[in-house]
């Protein structure tokens, strides 16, 4: 890569201009939806307009567009703008591009991100801590981690008890408890369903798969926000019933 650094650092001057002269690039590749925009205006709302506005010597925003569109909707008639003048056009195209680009390939360090999270829970704040981009899901399931990293040791539940004779039951057994059938077998196999439901479709699935991992969301296996592949999970009928019926449950 060819860098060549300037012969003089550029001074920056930051001005106040109308946002009704600023024009929004159309080409833009960037989206912004509106969830997006109603936190960019929430935290511009709890923190103030910090960031200016970036745009080229038309006015032409190139780095931005989210903050824009944020502060129309909190109705501000102008903003802090840089202007770009000294960027030819294929140099603030691609501006626009690596403004974006390279903030998306950082990565977090977690345990400090849980650690920063979990002072700022503990703090006696005059705004909403999801103004940090984390909506409460995630700053809860960050916050648990940190307890699960601290070295405690093992959980001495998760301890298997000792030897008390032959087992009363093996893999693939199935047992008939009046109209409740249960069965030791392994959640993960599709087999397993089979012969627990015998072709039935049950009426409702209780669930306790493993905790998604570190940085994701707390969703359920294969949902938009996790990072368990849905692949892994067999997939289960249910159906709605006419009438209330005893449901049926499989144990690992």
């Amino acid at each position: 890569m060819n860098l060549k650094s300037p012969a003089r650092p550029r001074r920056i001057s930051i001005d106040y201009r109308p946002i009704e002269q600023l024009r929004i690039d159309p080409n833009n590749p960037r989206r912004h939806d509106k969830k997006q925009v109603a936190r960019i205006a929430q935290s511009i709302k709890a923190f103030g307009f910090n960031v200016p506005i970036l745009v080229d010597g038309r006015d032409q925003v190139v780095a931005g567009h989210g903050r824009i569109l944020a502060a129309r909707r909190l109705g501000l008639t102008e903003v802090p703008v840089i202007r770009l003048e000294h960027l030819t056009e294929a140099q603030a195209r691609a501006f626009l591009i690596a403004d974006n680009r390279l903030t998306e390939i950082a990565t977090w360090d977690e345990r400090l991100l849980a650690e920063q999270l979990k002072a700022l829970s503990l703090a006696e704040l005059d705004f909403d801590i999801e103004v940090t981009g984390f909506d409460m899901g995630e700053i809860d399931l960050r916050i648990q981690g940190l307890a699960g990293n601290a070295g405690m040791g093992p959980d001495p539940d998760d301890e298997l008890p000792a030897d008390s004779g032959p087992p009363v039951t093996r893999i693939g057994d199935l047992w008939i408890a009046g109209r409740h059938r249960i069965l030791c077998g392994n959640a993960l196999e599709e087999g397993s369903f089979a012969t627990l439901m015998a072709g039935a479709a049950a009426a409702i699935a209780f669930t306790d798969p493993p905790p998604t991992t570190s940085g994701s969301r707390a969703t359920s296996p294969g949902s938009a926000g996790s990072s368990t592949p849905s692949s892994r999970w067999p997939r289960a009928r249910c159906r709605r019933p006419s009438t209330p019926r005893s449901s049926a449950r499989s144990s690992d």
